[in-house]
């Protein structure tokens, strides 16, 4: 049998976006639980502002699960598109700003913090990340962008959401990839100090929150072309400022807050659209 470039021969359980997704997500999770549920076993906390224990190799298990799956699938074809889309830059201004509108919200987040007569964070508190060494602002910020957004981003949305999309369309895949995303930080709710603090509300919060950044995504990936590039850099600039030492009190309150409403407004626009009998707004182009 002759295979051509790019093309893979797959085992019957392989053949199919289904088999495929399910063969990301075992991986992904497996990958992922594997280094966090030991930590969790042996009764480690990771803290911010300190390199070990950390959880960044977990955060690498879907990036190496969508690469596995994707070179498995779809030979070295495959593997050159995720890398193309995973490097996508040229994109229309208006989107970069939306990569880079978490910063936005954490100025909103300052005013009200200032006009709270609470105190702002210093620009050190946006270094201290959890599972982090002290390396300054931008050594962390690679660190949480090029690493933590790139080993998470390159699964979700660059491997799960477009075979998602493509049967049940953007509304829906990005509902069904939320919880999905959610519970795969499971072990790290018992490792992570900032984690082990919630209470249940926390964590619905954190559901709700994390379900409208997931709508977010879904529109800047589709309406920037495909950028995986993008969504990274969205995610990374969130963790700085949403999920640093910076982030607490008031500012945490508004950041999330004012995500959660965007995400919302999305969904929204986008069953009126639809409804209408337009494309979804959550769609490219």
């Amino acid at each position: 049998m002759t295979i051509g470039v790019g093309h893979r021969w797959k085992p019957g359980w392989l053949r199919g976006a289904n088999s495929e997704l399910i063969a990301f997500f075992v991986l992904a999770y497996a990958l992922s639980w594997s280094w966090a549920i030991p930590l969790a076993v042996t009764h480690r906390i990771i803290r911010q502002g300190q390199a070990w224990p950390t959880h960044y190799p977990a955060l690498l298990g879907p990036a190496v699960a969508a690469f596995a799956v994707t070179a498995w699938t779809g030979g070295r074809a495959g593997v050159r598109d995720l890398v193309a889309r995973m490097t996508r830059w040229r994109v229309p201004l208006r989107w970069w700003l939306v990569a880079l509108s978490p910063i936005g919200f954490l100025a909103i987040g300052l005013a009200a913090t200032w006009a709270a007569g609470h105190r702002l964070p210093a620009v050190d508190d946006f270094a201290r990340f959890s599972g982090t060494p002290a390396i300054g602002l931008i050594g962390v910020a690679v660190l949480i962008t090029f690493v933590g957004a790139l080993g998470e981003e390159t699964g979700w949305r660059g491997f799960a959401l477009p075979r998602l999309q493509r049967r049940f369309g953007p509304l829906a895949a990005t509902l069904i990839l939320a919880p999905l995303w959610f519970l795969w930080h499971l072990p790290q709710f018992f490792v992570i100090a900032t984690y082990r603090d919630f209470g249940p509300a926390s964590y619905v919060g954190m559901f709700l929150g994390l379900t409208a950044g997931a709508v977010v995504l879904t529109w800047l990936y589709n309406r920037s072309g495909g950028s995986v590039l993008l969504v990274i850099v969205w995610h990374g600039v969130y963790n700085i400022v949403g999920g640093t030492a910076a982030a607490a009190g008031t500012l945490a309150a508004v950041i999330s807050v004012l995500i959660t409403v965007q995400g919302i407004a999305l969904i929204a626009a986008d069953v009126t659209t639809r409804h209408r009998g337009h494309p979804s707004i959550l769609g490219p182009e």
